[in-house]
């Protein structure tokens, strides 16, 4: 009999121990942050994380193959877009959003150095500025990024018959889509667009004439939104024109440039072989895609 509550002692016991272990692996789960490393979004989410020196699980969405239409991620994401940061069971889906979490896990990037309402509005205001519809009026990708754009209309279709209990959500992704291959040709749009940015580039040139950092003396999570503006500026064929009037925005960029996290977030962008390896294999489906009519 003794013999027997022992057993059921130590058989208690070692559940306790498997269940506080399971507990503690699960408190202890590092986010998974989904990622496309040519995407103008993911950049700023990424600079957050790793300047707050974050732990965290990277997994690429391939958001130029398709990749983001299927079910399980829209499930997540119902914009299909990245990135994306699953904390626990909290998606978090606004690349603004994972910068404002990111600088929450104790104390915010810059401390008491930088202006913390000002860092907020900035965040808005930069978040306001759409960085894609840019690059697709100012550089040569605006023929990609249609032929892109249009194989992911297909592929929603695609999956919303064959998912039809997804079909309000695939509709209305859709409708983004159609938006994207657009808007371009809008004129209004592309004017108010680069109006935006000249208004951020001016605010921007003023302030760091007496600041290292946009809010401050210090790098905080305005920078972070902030540096992939700038690499899309310098990465276009209007670049002299927006950079060279404002010698404050080339200085602080010079600057930005030499922080391990801007290498972490733009590696594989400033590569050409580290883009060719991510664009390539999207393009290889695509093509597949479009002869075989299988989406």
């Amino acid at each position: 009999m003794a013999v027997g509550v022992r057993e059921r002692s130590a058989f208690i016991a070692f559940w306790l121990l498997v269940c506080a272990a399971a507990m503690a692996g699960a408190a202890g789960a590092q986010p998974v942050f989904y990622t496309y490393p040519l995407a103008f979004n993911p950049a700023k989410a990424k600079l957050a994380l790793e300047e707050k020196g974050i732990k965290y699980t990277e997994k690429k969405i391939d958001i130029f193959g398709g990749q983001s239409l299927e079910p399980w991620y829209l499930k997540l994401n119902p914009a299909g877009s990245a990135p994306m940061l699953v904390v626990g069971d909290e998606s978090i889906t606004e690349s603004s959003d994972i910068i404002r979490w990111a600088d929450k896990q104790g104390e915010p990037l810059g401390g008491s150095a930088v202006d913390r309402p000002f860092v907020e509005a900035w965040l808005q205001k930069v978040d306001a500025w759409d960085g894609n519809l840019f690059a697709a009026v100012n550089t040569g990708a605006a023929g990609v990024i249609k032929f892109s754009t249009q194989f992911k209309i297909n592929v929603a279709k695609s999956h919303a018959k064959r998912n039809p209990d997804m079909a309000e959500l695939y509709t209305k992704k859709i409708a983004a889509l159609e938006r994207v291959i657009a808007e371009p040709n809008d004129a209004a749009a592309v004017e108010r667009n680069h109006k935006q940015l000249i208004v951020l580039l001016d605010e921007a040139e003023a302030r760091l004439e007496a600041r290292k950092f946009i809010g401050g003396d210090q790098y905080s999570a305005a920078d972070a939104i902030f540096t992939p503006v700038l690499y899309r500026v310098n990465h276009v064929k209007i670049a002299k024109e927006l950079t060279d009037p404002r010698p404050n925005v080339k200085r602080y960029y010079d600057e930005l440039r030499l922080r391990p996290s801007y290498k972490k977030a733009f590696c594989i962008a400033d590569s050409g072989v580290g883009t060719a390896k991510t664009v390539l294999p999207a393009l290889g489906r695509i093509f597949i895609a479009k002869l075989t009519k299988k989406y």
